[in-house]
């Protein structure tokens, strides 16, 4: 019996050691299907674009349910990330991957807010942000274009100031995260603002 309640405890405690990373790569997984649905989409539209005649194998039903609300791809490899964006800030939204604050605004043209969770697993989400320096390269890619930003400036603020979404001269990419990490309903917010970098 001892033996027994002991090769219990034994497994429990790997599972608990083992499940972020086991959640990590369940999520990678999930955001590599969404991501290759997504450019499968857009590689249709091209194609139709080009020929309307052409006869092009229909997205599967599901496909096309899980990508509702895309707008695009972030890609960040500094840190490692790439998720799928959805329109708004919701729960459904930040649950499927980043969400997008704003959506009537537009990449390359307004300040783009995006938000994403921080959680105690590594690699989830926001949660490796703050790693992020100046330079650091992040890349947008809708359905029609892609976009290249620079980060410029990192910071933290209060969650009322909002002001940080607010258009400017230029386009930006603002990234928004909880901070600190792991505080449950924190008040402060991580901010990461990056700049278009112009089309060579």
């Amino acid at each position: 019996m001892r033996i027994a309640w002991s090769t219990g405890f034994i497994l429990i405690g790997l599972l608990l050691l083992f499940y972020p990373q086991i959640e990590k790569k369940v999520s990678d997984a999930k955001q590599e299907k969404l991501i290759e649905a997504f450019e499968q989409l857009g590689n249709i539209s091209e194609q139709l674009e080009a020929m309307p005649t052409t006869n092009v194998d229909p997205i599967p039903p599901e496909q096309l349910t899980i990508l509702d609300g895309a707008r695009g791809v972030i890609r960040i490899p500094k840190i490692d990330l790439q998720m799928m964006i959805f329109e708004g800030s919701t729960e459904t939204s930040l649950s499927k991957g980043v969400g997008m604050i704003e959506p009537k605004k537009q990449f390359g043209i307004n300040n783009v807010g995006l938000a994403g969770h921080r959680a105690i697993a590594y690699g989830k989400q926001f949660n490796r942000l703050d790693e992020l320096a100046p330079d650091d390269e992040i890349e947008i890619k809708t359905k029609t274009d892609t976009y290249e930003f620079v980060v410029v400036e990192m910071f933290v603020v209060n969650r009322t100031e909002v002001e940080v979404l607010s258009d400017s001269k230029e386009p930006l990419l603002t990234l928004v995260t909880c901070t600190p990490i792991g505080s449950k309903d924190p008040v402060d917010r991580l901010i990461v603002q990056a700049k278009l970098k112009p089309k060579s």
